[in-house]
């Protein structure tokens, strides 16, 4: 749902400038122990919800452990148990991606409902973009805020749900492929 634009620190920045605030990498093996030792209850509390034995998840949570792992299978249900995706975006960032959360479909397959939401969106991440734009140009020595960041952030990741849904919905409208004579 996310669109991001990434420019490294040193191409950003000079080297007397302060960074932009902002959460730092974790890696996925602290994520996954933060997850789990950060769940209310801890580790007692969320073993039983994964179907593990709390020292089985003690282990497979320690970053020092080499001998124990969570299986793909195990750290979906771990997520999806605790409410906590910071392994996700851990693994994302590991790849260079981004993630957010999926906004569903409001235009209810309706093809120019689909059309209409994804113009409307544009238009909302074009000004969004414009408005910090233009009191830039009059002022050459003004930043963009963070609520300036927060509202582009904002508004692109609903444009780019809203590109999804479109393409979502015409697949949905294209015609079915013929069947094979056989």
């Amino acid at each position: 749902m996310g669109v991001t634009i990434s420019v490294p620190d040193h191409g950003a920045h000079v080297a007397d400038d302060q960074l932009p605030t902002r959460l730092g990498g974790m890696s996925i093996d602290d994520a996954i122990y933060h997850t789990v030792h950060g769940y209310p209850g801890g580790v007692e509390a969320l073993a039983p919800r994964m179907r593990v034995v709390a020292g089985t998840l003690t282990n497979k949570a320690n970053p020092n452990n080499d001998g124990h792992f969570m299986r793909p299978r195990e750290l979906v249900a771990m997520q999806l148990m605790s409410g906590d995706v910071q392994v996700l975006h851990a693994m994302a960032s590991a790849l260079g991606y981004t993630c957010a959360k999926a906004a569903p479909d409001q235009a209810g397959g309706n093809a120019m409902e689909a059309f209409m939401r994804l113009q409307c969106a544009e238009s909302d991440f074009t000004r969004a973009v414009a408005d910090p734009l233009r009191r830039m140009e009059r002022d050459a020595s003004a930043w963009v805020t963070g609520a300036e960041q927060r509202r582009v952030e904002y508004t692109a990741a609903a444009l780019h749900a809203e590109v999804d849904h479109m393409v979502a919905t015409s697949r949905a409208h294209m015609r079915p492929a013929p069947k094979a004579q056989g």
